[in-house]
């Protein structure tokens, strides 16, 4: 919704725990998922539907696909495009924020892989996108919760220094409350502060709803989530 107008455009989505693990060796999976994405019309259409992937880091980097661009992306955690019907730009989650943008002014869309160390991420994607904070449609998905994400001392500091603030500061509540830290309150508090109003947010913790993976609940064989946006007409 942008302005309390549906967008059509473009659609966001999230694979559920019992997909199974999407990282990239997953190859299957991922096929398989993909296929599910887009309705009949559009894949009969002959419309060159193609699957986008970053092997990531935990990086800031956010990278634009175009029409010659590799379907693996390595070293980024981002991507961005600026025209592509049947085409889905996808990272990988389990605990970390998604986030989901559109511009609405030039129908360019990405999606962005938002880690503690890799927050900041949103704002290098919405610059690379060249959008009007005015025009900005910004989505969170589903990530570990404010209450459930405990770090250590150190990783408070530094977000409490970074992103640190008072009262009508906080849109969506304190970045830091005792022992834990919001990354969709550090990220709400990023955006707002450049200018961005349209934000939507999903309430679903990962480390506490079975149906979506959690490294910090399911351990060292825990589920990556595909996540991303996908495009169905070009600008």
């Amino acid at each position: 919704m942008f302005n309390g107008k549906p967008i059509r455009d473009v659609f966001c989505f999230v694979s559920a725990r019992q997909s199974g693990d999407m990282g990239l060796q997953s190859v299957e999976n991922r096929r398989r998922f993909a296929e599910t994405l887009f309705p009949s019309e559009v894949k009969n259409s002959g419309t060159d539907i193609k699957l986008y992937a970053c092997r990531q880091t935990h990086s800031q980097n956010v990278v634009v696909v175009e029409a010659d661009s590799p379907l693996v992306f390595e070293n980024a955690d981002g991507l961005v495009m600026f025209q592509g019907a049947g085409k889905i730009l996808s990272v990988t989650v389990a605990d970390c924020l998604p986030v989901f943008l559109f511009d609405t002014d030039s129908g360019t869309f990405g999606v962005v892989h938002s880690g503690w160390s890799g927050t900041g991420i949103v704002l290098n994607a919405l610059r690379l996108m060249k959008t009007r904070p005015e025009a900005a449609a910004v989505v969170f998905g589903p990530c570990i919760c404010g209450h459930c994400y405990h770090v250590d001392e150190k990783r408070r500091r530094i977000f409490s220094e970074k992103f640190g603030g008072v009262g009508g500061e906080y849109p969506l509540g304190a970045v830091v409350s005792g022992d834990c830290l919001d990354l969709k309150a550090a990220n709400a508090r990023l955006l707002t502060r450049n200018g961005v109003k349209n934000l939507a947010y999903c309430e679903d913790c990962t480390f506490t709803d079975q149906r979506l993976g959690s490294f910090r609940r399911e351990g060292e064989h825990f589920t990556r989530m595909l996540v991303g946006v996908a495009g169905f007409s070009s600008p």
